[in-house]
């Protein structure tokens, strides 16, 4: 993140417009860093803001999934898929808390001056998607836009597509994330049945990014 001195900060207000990125800090298999949806998230308004000159907050790591039941007991999020507590997971909210704080912060941000808030969220979870929807419809000055959506490809919980774009957004990462030494139990491998890095591609990630922008830019600008 970069830092932002006042004048600056002023100069960007003027346009009235701020980028909210909103992601959490979730299990990603060992591939891909635990931040990865807030990284992406905060990745992608600084492209927007370029485009249409902004503000970009700080990212918010704090999010929501839905809880189900399995063999008798609660999980939360991706834990459900494989049954157990994965580490890392750090974001688990109650939806009312998720909606009261981000509901505040929309509520200092309009008080602030800015007439256009645009929450960009890097974590598609449903229980997420409700909570941001709902604070969309709260307000008249917000918009949400949800990174994977309406891609040619569906983008699922950090798989080859989450990682190719995660990639684009930070191609240094690749070379790290590449190099870590997966084993055949890890819990990933156990989940999908394969190694994600094997179809990833910064290629593949460069031309998901793209169409990421060109929509969210579509709908910002239209």
């Amino acid at each position: 993140m970069k830092t932002t001195y006042l004048n600056e900060f002023i100069e960007h207000s003027k346009n009235k417009i701020v980028f909210v990125p909103v992601g959490t800090i979730e299990w990603h298999g060992s591939h891909l860093p635990v931040e990865t949806d807030l990284l992406v998230a905060q990745k992608i308004c600084e492209i927007l803001s370029k485009k249409v000159k902004g503000y970009v907050l700080p990212p918010i790591y704090l999010g929501t999934d839905k809880e189900r039941m399995r063999g008798g007991e609660t999980f939360i999020g991706i834990n459900a898929q494989l049954r157990k507590e994965l580490a890392g997971n750090l974001y688990y909210l109650k939806p009312h808390i998720l909606l009261a704080m981000i509901s505040g912060l929309i509520d200092n941000l309009i008080g602030q001056g800015f007439e256009k808030i645009y929450i960009i969220t890097g974590h598609g979870g449903s229980k997420q998607i409700e909570v941001l929807k709902n604070v969309e419809k709260k307000y008249k000055n917000v918009m949400l836009f949800n990174a994977f959506e309406n891609l040619n490809v569906r983008a699922r919980h950090a798989d080859e597509n989450e990682t190719s774009v995660f990639w684009a957004c930070y191609p240094e990462e690749e070379a790290q994330s590449r190099k870590i030494k997966i084993k055949s139990d890890d819990d990933y491998v156990k989940f999908k049945g394969y190694d994600p890095r094997e179809k990833a591609s910064l290629k593949l990630g460069k031309k998901l990014l793209r169409k990421i922008i060109e929509n969210l830019s579509n709908k910002i600008l239209r």
